[in-house]
């Protein structure tokens, strides 16, 4: 049996020179990486502090909120401590300071509140307008808007003091009923009796276990209508605003 005879495969010159594709990979990359090297590190630079700019910025808005919460709770306590001036001021200055978070729009509406306990009824007029400018919580709305129309019936501006109660008493909550009495109340003091009286009406056919219809009868007696119950001997208590703790 002949020899078995292996032929060695020729390595041509232009195959030495080419190198593998592992090789020309790595190469490439380490190519690259230095020919970029500056704009790589910028990159990273920039990458960087931008993390950092973002973990200071929440940081330092925590800090802003925690600040502002405790300048809020002092102007509370002055103000349920019958404290109207400081209030109003501790108030007004979160207020104007930090007009971007929630405390500093709530502001506007517990500084209201000290200055009808002043007796500073324009004042509190201003504050509720700009708080409702402002505000989309329905619950606040209502209150700012019932307050609002306290305020406009202190000043005797029954028609503004109407349509605010109108506006309070159009999304239901818990003062929807007080609003929808001030509606009647207003209309009766503006001399429209008989919108007053279909008023207090429409309000006992909605509410006819309210703890205020007592109340309702003995104003629809004044006013002349037929009533179950016999007239009041009092006229009702003016209104009051809205407390909120």
């Amino acid at each position: 049996m002949p020899p078995t005879t292996h032929r060695r495969k020729k390595i041509t010159q232009k195959e030495l020179r080419a190198p593998d594709e592992l090789t020309t990979l790595v190469d490439s990359a380490r190519d690259f990486l230095v020919n970029n090297l500056t704009q790589v590190l910028i990159s990273t630079a920039v990458v960087v502090l931008i993390g950092a700019i973002a973990v200071g910025v929440y940081y330092y808005e925590r800090h802003r909120d925690n600040i502002a919460s405790a300048r809020f709770y002092d102007a509370i306590t002055a103000l349920k401590a019958g404290q109207n001036n400081p209030a109003e001021t501790q108030f007004k200055q979160l207020a104007d300071e930090e007009p971007g978070r929630r405390l500093g729009r709530l502001a506007r509406f517990y500084m209201a509140s000290a200055y009808l306990a002043d007796g500073d009824l324009a004042d509190a007029r201003d504050s509720l307008v700009a708080f409702l400018a402002e505000e989309r919580d329905p619950l606040f709305r209502s209150l700012a808007l019932t307050n609002l129309a306290v305020v406009y019936e202190r000043m005797a501006d029954w028609k503004k003091a109407a349509g605010a109660y109108q506006q309070a008493a159009a999304d239901p909550g818990p003062e929807q009923a007080r609003a929808e009495l001030g509606v009647a109340r207003m209309l009766a003091k503006s001399g429209d009796k008989q919108g007053a009286i279909a008023a207090y009406r429409g309000f006992l056919a909605a509410h006819p276990f309210a703890q205020q219809r007592q109340d309702v009868m003995e104003s629809l007696a004044l006013l002349g209508a037929p009533a179950e119950l016999p007239p009041p001997s009092a006229a009702a208590a003016g209104p009051q605003p809205v407390a909120v703790h």
